[in-house]
């Protein structure tokens, strides 16, 4: 139930951030929206990071330099999203942005690439990422 709950968050907030980073980005650049959002977000996590007094930041030597880039997809991964938002409105950036990660996500999972478990992908999941894509582009008419 607590991974639901922070599913749930995370697409809202993700909805939110790509209305305020798409408002942002036109009145100041995408990429400067994008610097200032991940500058933002590091300061909230570093302050989360000395309110909790977590020290596993002192492990940090011991990331993959691969995982470690996470931050430089973020900032594709907003320019992106920026980029759409202007171009195809909120909700159908979003529905293909969450086609796109169910897409990457079966690879991941079925493959079992980045250290993740290998699972067996079904046509229960195919169908079931086709039939979001019937939504829309039934949602784009």
């Amino acid at each position: 139930m607590k991974g639901i709950l922070f599913a749930l968050l995370g697409g809202f907030f993700l909805t939110f951030q790509s209305v305020a980073n798409a408002t942002i980005s036109s009145q100041i650049g995408s990429w400067q929206a994008a610097a200032m959002t991940q500058l933002t977000g590091f300061v909230l996590a570093i302050l989360i990071v000395i309110v909790l007094r977590d020290r596993s930041y002192r492990q940090l030597t011991e990331v993959s330099p691969l995982y470690a880039s996470g931050g430089m997809l973020a900032a594709i991964v907003l320019f992106s999203n920026m980029t759409a938002v202007h171009i195809m409105g909120v909700t159908l950036t979003i529905a293909i942005f969450l086609i796109a990660q169910l897409v990457l996500a079966i690879i991941i999972d079925g493959r079992g690439w980045f250290d993740m478990a290998q699972k067996r992908i079904g046509k229960t999941q195919i169908i079931g990422v086709l039939m979001m894509v019937a939504g829309v582009i039934i949602l784009k008419l």
